[in-house]
């Protein structure tokens, strides 16, 4: 559930056509876990941190080689 959320978490952020708001996208997964870390008694495996962040590279990824295909059907 943590890849499929932060995966739509990129697709929003590339939808959002701004640097900063991708980059703030991945510095808020990286604060959320950080919060995560700080507010549970028994810490959560760093593993979850990187399955988040992957699937925010993955869906921002996903949705900036969808826009290249279709700008390339269009030209």
């Amino acid at each position: 559930m943590i890849f499929v959320t932060a995966i739509v978490t990129g697709i929003a952020a590339g939808l959002q056509r701004s640097t900063i708001g991708s980059i703030l996208g991945a510095a808020l997964v990286s604060i959320t876990f950080m919060a995560a870390v700080a507010a549970s008694a028994v810490p959560p495996p760093l593993t979850t941190l990187f399955i988040a962040l992957g699937g925010y590279n993955l869906g921002f990824i996903s949705y900036l080689v969808t826009l290249d295909a279709l700008e390339q059907r269009q030209a």
